[in-house]
């Protein structure tokens, strides 16, 4: 039996009775929302309709929004406020930008209803690379640069869609044409378990809440009963991120690349700074603090420590390129260069956990292998 699944198997078994338990609970509060870790948005059960406000959108947003789902009217209270975006659930048919909604929507057995998505060669689910082939899912441009017309052409209820920016003007448009965008935040949440809770968003707009509660809650477990094997023990320093263009990029301290390296026992060495987005550092800066870390963990796209040396022979110096400590999310790319840990990592928390206590903490998970990532060798 392959090593992830059997691994994951038996967790899942030793917490099953945790996860009956927990979806009891949440059967008996329908009218509560029952969002946990994503600080990004909340759903409201009113009047019966759901209320789902997402606070800022996109980097630079000051503004919520927020978004009435419904499936029958809409009450007639609502009929006229023109603040809220209202859309008949579930939804039968999507268009998006966003990578990581493959991948949820996958989980939540509703990949039929993806009828368009923005550059088609970064998918790396083998089942919808199929549809894209037979034309079931068409391509409607880059993000940024979206095809409007060919959106238009396919006519979907909502366009599921990300922007890293103050404004894109594509999405505006569409809103101007009365399609239905639905902004996705999940990208700016601070942890893996609070992105992975976007699930549960999608979830409300395609009429599969349910099933939304129910694997995130059993992925949760799995995710808790991994933390518990950490506690106590030694915490090995760890660096992350490259140079491109000159500077090294590496996670913030709340940022959820310096989280999970934390929660894997882990001592991330910037792990100190309040912020949440990503450090911009020189050369220098990073080698100052990190020559002597012991891991380093995100090397970018490197597959080899001699390609990373030919990048810059300036990385052998750090002790963990000397003593072959060095990682990389490279493990899953297909023949196209789509690199699933940027499509379903989101989707696996515990899987991503799991793979930094194995490197971290290798005794504590002697049977399983790394699934996204990959030493370099």
């Amino acid at each position: 039996m392959n090593k992830h699944l059997s691994f994951f198997l038996c967790l899942v078994f030793a917490v099953s009775c945790s996860s009956e338990q927990s979806k009891k609970t949440q059967s008996d509060n329908q009218s509560i929302s029952n969002i946990q870790y994503a600080k990004r948005f909340d759903v409201q059960y009113q009047d019966g309709i759901r209320l789902i406000t997402i606070d800022k959108p996109w980097q630079g947003s000051k503004a919520p929004l927020q978004y009435l789902l419904y499936t029958d009217s809409v009450p007639e209270k609502y009929q006229n406020d023109a603040s809220l975006v209202k859309i008949k659930t579930p939804v039968q048919t999507i268009v998006s930008n966003l990578t990581t909604q493959l991948a949820l929507m996958d989980e939540l057995g509703v990949t039929d209803r993806l009828t368009g998505f923005a550059q088609t060669q970064f998918i790396y689910s083998p089942e919808i690379l199929k549809s894209v082939k037979k034309g079931i899912i068409k391509e409607v441009g880059p993000d940024g640069s979206l095809d409007i017309e060919s959106i238009l052409n396919l006519n979907p209820d909502i366009v599921l869609a990300f922007s890293s920016g103050t404004e894109n003007r594509q999405l505006e448009k569409l809103k101007e044409l009365g399609v239905k965008v639905v902004m996705n935040a999940g990208y700016m949440e601070t942890s893996l378990l609070g992105r992975y809770e976007w699930i549960k968003f999608l979830g409300q707009l395609t009429g599969t809440e349910e099933r939304a509660k129910e694997v995130f809650d059993r992925k949760v477990a799995i995710y808790d009963s991994l933390t518990r094997l950490v506690k106590g023990k030694e915490r090995p320093s760890v660096i992350t991120g490259t140079l491109y263009g000159g500077t090294w990029f590496m996670p913030a301290g709340e940022n959820y690349g310096a989280n999970i390296i934390g929660t894997a026992g882990g001592d991330y060495l910037w792990k100190e700074d309040q912020s949440a987005g990503w450090l911009s550092m020189d050369f220098e800066s990073v080698f100052e603090r990190g020559y002597n870390a012991d891991y380093w963990i995100g090397v970018a796209s490197y597959t080899s420590l001699d390609q990373l040396r030919q990048a810059d022979e300036r990385y052998a110096e750090f002790e963990a390129f000397k003593n072959g400590n060095v990682y990389s999310y490279m493990a899953r790319v297909n023949v196209e260069g789509a690199n699933d840990y940027f499509e379903s990592g989101n989707v696996n928390p515990e899987k991503l956990l799991a793979d930094h206590i194995k490197i971290l903490h290798p005794e504590l998970l002697p049977d399983y292998e790394l699934y996204y990532y990959m030493k370099l060798e």
